[in-house]
């Protein structure tokens, strides 16, 4: 039996890792590098896809909005830490 990658939210729905990018999983990118990228762009001399995404990816933070109670899991050095959204 083969393991799947999952991961649980406090309020007890299990996101499944395994099945390629889900709606659930966003990337925070800093604002430098979204203009970055866009100066690259707009030169004769593109960045290649793989450059591309390695800009995107600098700095970059993963994270997992919850589809049912909306708390986001910020991924880190140590794990995820969670954010509860608040009214």
């Amino acid at each position: 039996m083969v393991n799947m990658p999952k991961y649980s939210c406090h309020c007890g729905h299990v996101m499944n890792l395994s099945t390629g990018w889900s709606d659930f999983e966003l990337t925070l990118i800093p604002q430098q590098n979204i203009e970055n990228i866009g100066d690259a762009l707009a030169t004769p001399d593109k960045p290649t896809p793989e450059k591309f995404y390695e800009m995107v990816d600098a700095g970059s933070i993963n994270v997992l909005r919850c589809p049912q109670c909306d708390r986001l899991h910020l991924k880190g050095e140590a794990g995820y830490t969670t954010y509860v959204r608040q009214e």
